[in-house]
């Protein structure tokens, strides 16, 4: 055996370098806090995918329900409110718009398109006679398109009696037919009606 190889054998085994317990205390402490890191990013994803809270709520209360807005309320008359333009009160009680043709077997008119009949009721409450004139009075439809009533017709479907060509007495009142010839399709909405060919007008749904 060589004389190098001797030597070898002979030298002491070093023993193995400790640890310092500073190094150890902070890879524990590293260590936790990256756990405390984790469980912490943990519990915020669980909030973020349960929703964020409400503005004005507490954390953790659920919304409640919506409370639905009230619907707004409908102004202006009814069909069949009485309506007053001047010295009268109009109300209009019925609307048919089913005929082709009005009056009498021998005597009648035709419509161009169909004839809309509308009853109406007109009431003096002035503190003077007025009389009422029915050429003043004009139906619309949908699209605003104006239709003037056509008299001869009129007078057949009052049966030949000028109902709206008279002189009314304060509280006096008369029922009579306005008929307006309008396209077959063409629903009217709307009747102004006047109490004189200059006033202002009011306007009574047909609907």
């Amino acid at each position: 055996m060589s004389h190098d190889l001797r030597q070898q054998r002979r030298r002491p085994v070093r023993a193995s370098r400790s640890v310092s317990p500073v190094k150890v205390s902070v890879a524990i402490l590293v260590s936790a806090v990256a756990v405390v890191a984790l469980f912490a990013a943990g519990i915020a994803a669980q909030q973020f995918s349960g929703g964020l809270p409400v503005a004005g709520q507490a954390a953790g209360a659920s919304a409640g329900p919506a409370t639905p807005s009230p619907s707004p309320k409908k102004t202006g008359p009814a069909f069949g409110d009485p309506v007053r333009d001047g010295q009268f009160e109009f109300t209009v009680t019925r609307v048919d718009c089913s005929k082709s043709t009005v009056g009498l077997e021998h005597i009648k008119r035709t419509a161009e398109g169909r004839f809309c009949v509308i009853s109406l009721t007109v009431r003096n409450i002035g503190d003077d006679s007025k009389y009422f004139v029915g050429q003043a009075q004009t139906a619309y439809d949908g699209s605003g398109t104006a239709y003037d009533s056509d008299e001869l017709a009129g007078l057949y479907a009052n049966r030949g009696v000028e109902a709206f060509v008279q002189k009314l007495a304060p509280a006096e009142k008369v029922t009579g037919k306005l008929v307006f010839d309008v396209p077959k399709n063409v629903a009217l909405t709307t009747l102004e009606l006047h109490d004189s060919p200059l006033s202002g007008g009011v306007l009574a749904p047909l609907r």
